[in-house]
């Protein structure tokens, strides 16, 4: 981490700062893992770490940012940072490193295939210098900060993921990010619940390019989302000035992905980047991977990526645990897509299973935060589904509707322990079976997923 002083903290966020001014190299959440570090006592909705500062002092915190007033006792021990938000102020520790950092920050938001995108685009600005990206899905406003507090000077390149199921979500944390480039990987049907509509959905997540552009960056969207339109109606003159380019399966897209072939051995494509074209292959599930990939590149390559170095970037790229991760049984192979599930990511999955051998079978649980699109788009997930997988499986109040629009082979199950048992079954009945699992994370899938990959004997 790049350190900054408590002062410099005090001063950009007009805060008061009660003890001595500390060189601050470690920031910390967590009161029982911050020695030498500056305790930032958050507020959730259960939790009021104000409560654990005494603990963090005795466990080796040199410093408290804190919200309300303290004892005097705890004064005369640590310096203390008063704030009216510790949750804004811990964004802000994560903006003082930010702004030291002398690297490329790529910033990327979307619907769904965030974390798949940035784990590409890293793996591709890997092969061009140092580079560090977010963790697992720590994207939010307490995630954002945590991943800016990594930074320092040995990376040349920092990407950055940036989720939202608010309107105003991306706005908040790119106040702290400061990217240089960004991109939206795609408008989709997830978070409707938090914001309010498609068109809420649009502008949300249209925040991220609107902070890089109004920075003089660059930003990249794709051009085979519904609303490409509306962006080149919105941002003509950055389109014009080449400040806002494409990824898709279009000519006239920066990177253009096509010649698709997906099997259970991986994925096949040709990319074209600039005036140049390769074949790619990666080992990673589903065609709507070869438009992720392609996303990667256009990230890569407006933050100083080499073009040459786009193949070999996404070669060495694996899938992560719980989305499309393919393990192979005797008879039955089971990919694990568990983590999470908007309808757009649905579709895919549905696709990827479509292609592969056996009796298909979708292991389906509810889609989370919908809103009034909630019945719908579940239905929607069993209309689609009809005539390309063979057997659907569902949990949850929803997917009853998705069983109701299926009109084939269906059971609806309430537990997930009848429903791991009936698939169990299911193998022994089938010559080959190929299960997809997938889900809100709330609905807890991976029950599912490990159930079945730990059943053969």
């Amino acid at each position: 981490m790049i350190s900054f002083k408590l002062s410099e903290l005090a001063v950009f966020g007009n805060y008061l700062l009660k003890g001595n001014d500390l060189e601050i190299s470690s920031v910390s959440t967590d009161s029982r893992a911050c020695r030498d570090a500056l305790f930032v006592a958050l507020i959730g909705e259960r939790f009021d770490a104000h409560d654990f500062i005494e603990k963090a002092i005795e466990n080796g915190a040199v410093a408290v940012l804190a919200s309300r007033k303290l004892p005097e006792q705890i004064e005369n021990r640590v310096a203390v940072v008063y704030c009216d938000d510790t949750q804004r102020a811990f964004g802000i520790c994560g903006y003082l490193v930010r702004r030291k950092f002398k690297g490329t920050v790529a910033s990327l938001t979307g619907s769904c295939g965030k974390t798949t995108v940035k784990e590409f685009t890293n793996s591709i600005l890997l092969e061009n210098g140092s580079s560090m990206c977010t963790e697992g899905n720590f994207n939010n406003d307490i995630g954002v900060p945590k991943t800016l507090l990594r930074l320092d000077n040995s990376f040349r390149f920092a990407v950055i993921e940036q989720g939202a199921s608010h309107l105003f979500d991306n706005a908040h944390t790119c106040e702290f990010v400061k990217a240089d480039t960004a991109l939206i990987n795609n408008i989709g049907g997830a978070h409707i619940e938090g914001f309010g509509s498609f068109d809420g959905i649009y502008r949300g997540k249209s925040q991220i390019i609107d902070d890089v552009l109004s920075r003089g960056g660059m930003a990249a969207v794709p051009s085979d989302d519904d609303y490409y339109r509306r962006w080149e109606s919105d941002y003509k003159a950055s389109i014009r000035d080449g400040r806002l380019v494409s990824f898709g399966s279009h000519d006239f897209d920066l990177v253009q992905y096509m010649n698709v072939k997906t099997s259970k051995d991986g994925l096949d494509f040709t990319l074209r980047a600039d005036t140049k074209t390769f074949d790619v292959h990666m080992n990673v599930l589903g065609e709507h991977n070869a438009k992720n990939a392609a996303a990667a590149c256009a990230l890569a390559l407006i933050s100083g990526a080499d073009v040459n170095t786009l193949a070999s970037g996404l070669n060495r790229a694996s899938t992560l645990k719980g989305r499309l991760s393919l393990k192979k049984m005797s008879n039955y192979c089971v990919i694990d897509d568990a983590y999470n599930a908007s309808f757009n990511a649905v579709i895919a999955a549905i696709d990827t299973l479509s292609s592969l051998d056996g009796h298909r079978v979708l292991v389906f649980g509810d889609m989370g935060e919908l809103g009034s699109e909630a019945e719908s788009l579940h239905a929607k997930v069993g209309e689609y589904a009809k005539g390309r997988i063979d057997e659907l499986l569902c949990l949850g109040k929803l997917t009853q509707y998705t069983v109701n629009a299926f009109d084939g082979s269906s059971k609806h199950f309430n537990l997930h322990e009848d429903l791991i048992q009936y698939a169990q079954n299911l193998i022994k009945m089938q010559e080959y079976t190929s299960f997809l699992v997938k889900g809100s994370h709330s609905m807890h899938m991976d029950k599912v997923s490990e159930a079945l990959t730990c059943c053969e004997e």
